[in-house]
Order: structure tokens, then sequence, then C-alpha cells
């Protein structure tokens, strides 16, 4: 019996987010993969963005629209999660979520589900890319390697090793099912920190898979949130458990681990992801 084709549910948490949601939500509907579901979570906007929505579902029928209030982004990313279970998710699936003013390449769902096909697993990420506020891709790190023990001990994030790229990052249902409830209350109740949370939370249960290519990338404007209140966001890591190394020792773990991880993708170029002949 052959399976059912995976689908991907993809989640935008927005508040006031007219100034680049329209890309966005352009950026997804790009898509060569057709086969998903798009979940808007709106906190409350006073600007815009329910029209841009709502003017996109005239002619996009896989776009949801859900309003209401939430305790914040994570809050919001979880009740779009929730969501999608409600839509028809099945473990298989691949789920995903892209803040309002994040961008994905056109290649981006097709590239994640045929390596989901080709090897498996229940998480990926990629190459991370950062736009400008003009929408240019003007950086891509080289990164082929997310040890297991440093994800679930706390070392990625911007005091430690560096982030992991949330905008390239793609797990299936059945890895978000395992988080316990406990996990998902702690999770939704972060502000700025959720994102390395639930990444410590998976690396429990499977190592990561890196893939040789860009398919999303963080866009750097200035008004981000976590760029805006990184003393919060440090907080909450060392809540957490996150190492949070001082600027100095940090900075030398970071170029060392980089090195060693720009090797790794260097290696790792000669099994880039396609389709067998």
């Amino acid at each position: 019996m052959t399976k059912p084709s995976r689908r991907f549910f993809v989640v935008t948490p927005v508040l006031n987010g007219e100034k680049y949601l329209s890309e966005c939500l352009t950026s997804i509907d790009a898509q060569s993969c057709q086969d998903w579901v798009h979940i808007v979570i709106d906190g409350g906007s006073s600007d815009r963005t329910i029209e841009i929505v709502q003017e996109s579902m005239r002619t996009q029928n896989r776009r949801r629209l859900i309003q209401g209030s939430d305790r914040g982004l994570f809050d919001a990313v979880f009740k779009g999660f929730a969501a999608a279970d409600a839509a028809g998710g099945q473990e298989d699936d691949i789920y995903f979520w892209l803040n309002a003013d994040d961008y994905l390449a056109p290649w981006a769902f097709a590239t994640i589900k045929l390596a989901f096909d080709l090897y498996g697993g229940d998480w990926v990420t990629c190459q991370p890319g950062r736009w400008d506020a003009e929408g240019r891709l003007v950086l891509v790190a080289s990164n082929g390697w997310y040890p297991r023990w440093f994800i679930a001990h706390g070392w990625f994030n911007f005091k430690a090793l560096g982030a992991i790229q949330q905008e390239s990052t793609f797990f299936t249902a059945r890895m978000l099912r395992k988080l316990s409830s406990q996990a998902v209350a702690n999770i939704r109740g972060t502000r700025l920190a959720g994102d390395c949370i639930l990444w410590q939370e998976f690396a429990r249960f499977s190592p990561l898979r890196v893939l040789p290519t860009v398919v999303g990338g963080f866009r750097l404007h200035g008004a981000n949130l976590s760029t805006k209140a990184m003393d919060e966001l440090a907080k909450e890591l060392r809540a957490n458990g996150a190492v949070l190394l001082p600027k100095a020792i940090g900075r030398i773990c970071r170029y060392s681990y980089q090195t060693v991880a720009a090797i790794i993708a260097m290696l790792n170029t000669r099994h880039p992801v396609a389709a067998p002949k």
C-alpha cells in the first residue's frame, strides 16, 4: 500500500505585520511543491494585516486565518500547530513556522519533502540565510553539523555556539507530538527563547539532519523582536538550562565550532539533496 504524500502545515504568527507580510505570503504561494496548508494566527492586529491575509485568501484556498488574543509568539505558534492537527495533520506530515517578516525560497518545500522521503528522520535544517529589509539575500552561512548532545544541553544560542535558524528548520507532526504537556506549556509561556527550548526538547528524541542548501531566511530589519530584547532572551535561556558564555569565551567557542561545522558542510556537498537516478 502506497503511503499518502506528506503535506506541509505552515504556521505564521503575526501582530501588526503589514510591512512585510505580503512578501511572506507570496513566498509560500510561490512554492514549487503545492501540497501545503498555511495557518495565519493573528493576535489582534490594528493595521492592515487582516486585510492583507483576507485578500490573499480570495485566490488561495490553502490559507486559513485564526484571530484572537494570545500570550505571545510561541503561544500563537502552538495554537497554529493545534489547528494543523485539527485540520488533519498526520504523523509524517511536515510542520514549520514562518514569521510574518521572514521568507522562503520557491524550492523550499520540494527540497524538504525530498529530504524526508530520501533520508527519513523527524527534523531537518538547512544552511542559514539572511535577507535584508529590501528582501535581498545578503548572507549564507556554512554549517553542516549540529551535534545532538550540544543541542539538548542548550549550547545553540547567541551566547554560545550561535542559534539554529528557525526559518530553515522543519519537523514531523510525530516529533511535535512526542513533547510532554509540561514542555509545551513551558515553551508557550516564553516570549523569545521558545525555539531554542523546542530544539533542546527535540534533540532528546532524535538527531538533527543538516541539508547542504538554503531554503529560507531571517529578515534583519532592526525591529526584530529578538534583537530588541537580548537581555530578556538571555534570561529566558538561562532559566531553561541553556549555556551562556562570557563574551570573549563565547567568541572563541563559536569560531572554533563554526570552523569545524563549515568543513563538514563542505564535505556534505558531496551528497546533495537530489533524487537518485
